[in-house]
């Protein structure tokens, strides 16, 4: 399967890792020496989960749900992403009206297959499962893709049995391709079918080559090193609660792929706004107000603009009718970070004053955000003065570059409205690019 010349740049990738003293990094870009030690700890509550909803012990949504929190704690293999956790909630809103002939299915297809075959037959029931609810959607963003089929179950399959099971992450077909030795297939048995075997001759010729033991970790850790690590790198923050200009600079990631490509020039220029200092306050506050508006437009809410000329107003209310939910939205050019300041008092006043019209259309679910390139002060005190004290559910604050993000990927997957609120009002403060590139980006 691998020819001669695809496997000396294996062996050179292989090497590259080896000097870089098998350095893995986590989801917040701290080293990991002792990753698989780490997973092999994790992988004993995990199977404590697994173990109780196979045996009926616990619902569907339930383990559902444990499965996310303890991701999140400890993201070790990147299921937090797209074709994880977004995958399985999706699996399970579609069903619904089906719930417990998706929870059979799902206990079965995630127990630890016998054999290959057996792996394959399970693929299989899911990938038709999805693909029956794919097919009929009228919006196929708001259904589980069956190409995430793979990545699912091999991630469940790995957590059974780590020595016996790889996962089929994205970057390692990725970087498959990138060295021509990776074939398109039309259907996750068949991808992963493939994947599998190829994945067992890398790791034999790194065997002949190294004369020793090469796991299933040791070869997605050598091709993280070559492709990229679909946990980010970048400069751990101490004290993530307050983001200011110079940290957005030290927090430069890498997503899989670059932003201007799903963004018109006319949007992608915001961060680039919001930093400019010889424009006028007002005629650049303007300018920011209006591209800001126009992406919450571009991400399918109902805009409308208020902003500045127009009195004490919020400067747009952003709403999503069929769900019940708007926000009220500021946005902040400021150079050399936001800070809260005597806002405070306009604040409340903008709630005070368009919470109860909102109301009266029917909209129940009610947020602030507030838009900038960094935010230089603490909000907490007054956030939960807003949230306990009035109608507001969340108060956001979002960098500029986490709202291009937001759209690039809406755009790139094909992301739902509902999606993206629902992700959103689950960060803490002030969401940044690192946020949204973690929760959306593939594996």
């Amino acid at each position: 399967m691998v020819p001669l010349d695809k496997k000396k740049k294996i062996e050179s990738i292989w090497d590259s890792y080896i000097s870089s003293d098998k350095r893995v990094l986590d989801t917040k870009g701290n080293e990991l020496p002792n990753i698989d030690e780490l997973r092999k700890e994790a992988i004993i509550q995990l199977k404590e989960f697994i173990k109780l909803f196979i045996a009926g012990e616990s619902d569907i949504n339930e383990f559902k749900t444990n499965v996310d929190s303890f991701n999140k704690r400890n993201n070790l293999w990147g299921f937090t992403a797209t074709k994880g956790q977004m995958f399985f909630n999706q699996l399970v809103r579609s069903s619904e009206q089906n719930i417990d002939k998706l929870t059979e299915l799902i206990r079965v297809s995630i127990g630890k297959p016998s054999h290959l075959n057996d792996a394959l037959s399970k693929i299989d029931q899911l990938e038709n499962h999805c693909q029956s609810i794919f097919t009929k959607a009228k919006d196929k963003r708001k259904v589980p893709n069956p190409g995430s089929v793979g990545y699912f179950l091999s991630y469940f399959w790995q957590i059974h049995d780590y020595k016996s099971w790889p996962i089929m992450y994205t970057s390692l077909t990725n970087a498959f391709q990138e060295l021509e030795i990776w074939e398109v297939k039309f259907s996750q048995r068949e991808a992963y079918e493939y994947f599998f075997n190829l994945n067992e001759e890398i790791k034999s010729i790194l065997k002949s080559y190294s004369k020793k033991e090469i796991s299933n970790w040791d070869a997605e850790h050598a091709f993280w090193k070559f492709k990229g690590n679909p946990n980010k790198t970048f400069k751990k923050k101490e004290e993530p609660i307050i983001a200011t200009e110079q940290d957005e600079t030290k927090l430069r990631i890498s997503a899989s792929f670059e932003l201007s490509d799903y963004l018109i020039p006319k949007v992608s220029r915001l961060v680039e706004l919001g930093n400019k200092t010889e424009k006028y306050a007002s005629a650049k506050g303007s300018e920011y107000e209006k591209l800001v508006a126009e992406i919450f437009k571009q991400l399918d809410f109902e805009v409308e603009i208020l902003g500045q000329g127009k009195g004490r107003n919020p400067d747009a209310i952003i709403k999503l009718r069929e769900e019940n939910t708007a926000f009220l939205v500021d946005a902040k050019a400021y150079s050399n970070g936001y800070s809260l300041g005597l806002d405070d008092r306009a604040i409340k006043e903008y709630i005070n004053f368009y919470c109860p019209k909102l109301k009266k259309e029917g909209y129940i679910r009610i947020g602030f955000i507030i838009v900038s390139n960094s935010f230089k002060s603490n909000f907490d005190s007054f956030i939960n003065e807003i949230t306990w004290n009035t109608d507001i559910k969340r108060f956001i604050l979002l960098t500029s570059e986490a709202l291009l993000f937001l759209l690039a990927y809406k755009t790139k997957d094909r992301l739902s409205l509902s999606t993206l609120i629902e992700s959103i009002i689950g960060f803490g403060n002030p969401i940044t690019a690192q946020n949204i590139i973690e929760e959306f980006d593939d594996v």
